[in-house]
């Protein structure tokens, strides 16, 4: 289609906003989704006072700044029939900048230094949070905090996020992420898949250009009536249902568990598990309770394209009727009711790509492709931006902590989860400015036979997930355990200090292997020692006491 638009576009670059006129827009695309955008846009300045004209391009210096560049773009049709409604509104949005050129053409006829006659640039935004968190790739361990101090500590000064969702409030005892660029997921990767795995919402306000994390979609507003002449054509879209019914496993030996969900459109026989493994069966609970509330499939939906640039509000969120009261057929539609539009795609060229046409105009004429895909008001299918999963555990190194006993005591402490009853340790990060985490008590070296609790100050790795972090190895031994190498020997060795312990030591002396224990309570020691034809059983007191 052929329409007239006029164009508001506002480049922000070198800290100064600079107007552009929407005559002299030349090009610009649009891809509007309900959690962001991305587009082009295309424009010309003039710039020939050194040659006695009237046109300066102040906007080239700025342009070639590093500086952080920003647009906002808003079109909108010019009727004739304006003045019966002059409130055609507008398709507008804003981003960053991540692309940007600048084509001088050069006057080369009549003058020997071959003047600039116009400058066309050209910029490709997106919205910020695409711009910026696709390039922060942060470690972070937060303790008693809520996922949602973590996104006001990393979404920076360009983003404004607000929050509708009673989750991302709640304090957590911790959360951690490691994002190395080399494994793929970034910041925005997280956020996205932290929304999908708790079946929330994520928004885009194309107009302020600000974010929305909610627990459910917004079916408000108003809808308007779309005339059928402004549409050249529509597609039902008739979703296949997902035909499988979701089941939650939990695998824990101690408290394992299957959890049906019902789906009316499931084959018989055909599942998709969700395998969680916790001895916490709230936590299960919570799982079921998220993937029971997650749309799997969207409804039917519809896609338009247009005969003329509409007259009625289009951009992702608007609502629209295409009942038979807008002259749309409703043979093939089962669902009557409201529509919401989704996915916004536009693409303008003007008719004249000179320089001189409507130039420093509001408006200028373009060939114009334009389409929308709108969804039932009511659908709680929730659509999400393509993301790479975070890569789960990372691991840290940490010392386990133990109010125990003295300080130089080598003790340990196991406490029981307020919450869970689940026992733990706790675990000081030092690479976290000393954080202390929660880990269940578990054997982290041998077998279940072994007794061996992880001791105050030993150091220990650490398998961290994004709520949790589980001890899977110690990493070094307590003073005085190691042996000489000459004796080939090993080492038990058991208790408080050096001063109040048992030691358990096979090692060999003239190639002959000697067993020894030794029980040790300050100066009174008891000593069993096993050899070549020889026990010895010894029982003393080294000071003051006497044998």
């Amino acid at each position: 289609m052929n329409d007239r638009l006029a164009a508001t576009l506002t480049l922000t670059c070198g800290g100064t906003a600079h107007t552009i006129q929407g005559g002299n827009v030349r090009a610009f695309s649009l891809r509007l989704t309900p959690w962001g955008a991305e587009g082009t846009v295309e424009f010309v300045l003039q710039d020939d006072q050194t040659r006695g004209g009237q046109y300066t391009d102040g906007v080239l210096a700025d342009f070639q700044k590093p500086d952080l560049a920003e647009v906002s773009l808003s079109v909108s049709a010019v009727r004739s029939d304006a003045q019966k409604d002059p409130t055609i509104p507008a398709i507008a949005t804003r981003g960053l900048v991540v692309e940007r050129s600048v084509t001088e053409k050069i006057h080369d006829k009549g003058f020997t230094e071959r003047p600039v006659l116009y400058r066309r640039y050209r910029v490709r935004f997106v919205d910020a949070a695409r711009a910026l968190w696709r390039q922060h790739h942060p470690t972070l361990l937060t303790v008693d905090q809520s996922f949602q101090d973590v996104l006001d500590a990393n979404k920076g000064d360009k983003i404004t996020l607000s929050y509708d969702w009673d989750t991302l409030s709640a304090a957590v005892p911790m959360v951690f992420f490691h994002l190395p660029r080399a494994a793929g997921a970034s910041f925005y990767d997280l956020v996205t898949w932290y929304v999908s795995h708790k079946a929330g919402v994520l928004t885009f306000d194309h107009t302020a250009g600000t974010y929305k994390l909610s627990k459910t979609k917004d079916a408000s507003g108003t809808a308007a009536v779309l005339p059928r002449e402004d549409v050249v054509d529509l597609t039902w879209e008739i979703a296949e249902p997902v035909r499988y019914a979701p089941r939650v496993l939990n695998v824990s030996a101690a408290s394992p568990k299957l959890s049906a969900i019902t789906n009316q459109d499931a084959a018989t026989g055909i599942y998709d598990d969700v395998v969680i493994c916790s001895d916490v069966a709230q936590e299960g609970d919570d799982r079921v309770t998220a993937e029971t509330a997650r749309a799997r499939a969207p409804a039917t939906r519809l896609t338009l394209s247009f005969a003329r640039f509409p007259a009625v509000p289009v951009s992702p969120g608007s609502l629209v009727t295409a009942s038979t009261s807008g002259g749309f057929p409703s043979s093939i539609r089962t669902t009557p009711g409201d529509l919401r539009v989704l996915d916004l795609s536009m693409s303008a060229r003007a008719l004249d790509q000179g320089p001189e046409a409507d130039y420093g105009d509001t408006a200028t004429g373009f060939e114009i492709e334009l389409g929308l895909l709108l969804e039932d008001q009511d659908d709680p299918f929730v659509s999400l931006p393509p993301f790479a999963p975070p890569k789960f555990p990372g691991y840290l190194e940490g010392k386990c902590v133990s109010a125990v006993g003295e300080d130089t005591d080598v003790t340990y402490e196991i406490t029981a989860n307020e919450t869970t009853s689940v026992d733990e340790y706790k675990v000081e990060i030092p690479s976290f400015e000393s954080k202390q985490i929660k880990a269940p008590y578990m054997s982290a070296q041998a077998t279940g036979t072994f007794y061996l609790p992880v001791y105050k100050n030993e150091r220990v790795r650490l398998a961290c997930f994004f709520d949790r972090a589980e001890i899977v190895r110690v990493l070094d031994h307590r003073p005085g355990a190691r042996v000489p190498q000459d004796g080939q020997g090993q080492h038990l060795l058991f208790g408080k200090s050096d001063k109040s312990n048992t030691s358990m030591l096979h090692d060999y002396q003239s190639d002959k292997p000697v067993l020894r224990v030794l029980r040790t309570n300050e100066s009174d020691t008891v000593l069993l020692r096993l050899e070549e034809g020889k026990m010895t059983l010894k029982v003393e007191e080294t000071e003051g006491g006497g044998s």
